[in-house]
């Protein structure tokens, strides 16, 4: 696991230590942090994958995708 997860959006990325929201701010300490983590060669985690919450069905197939990859849910 990487100091840093990238999100669906570019506005912010979450420090993984605490799951804190840093946002695409160049005035923000904590984004200036990341962007020097990132210079000195830290790769961030991808982007968690989405399942679609209709494929899920835990009656039927036992454990969700979800809960089997730990991702989020995404509504539709």
């Amino acid at each position: 696991m990487a100091e840093y997860q990238l999100t669906a959006t570019d506005a912010f990325v979450i420090r993984t230590a605490d799951q804190a929201s840093i946002p695409n701010d160049a005035g923000n300490h904590d984004w200036q942090v990341y962007q020097q983590w990132l210079a000195d060669g830290g790769v961030p985690d991808p982007v968690p994958p989405t399942i679609n919450p209709a494929l899920d069905n835990t009656a039927i197939h036992g454990p969700t995708a979800s809960e089997i990859l730990g991702a989020q849910h995404v509504s539709h």
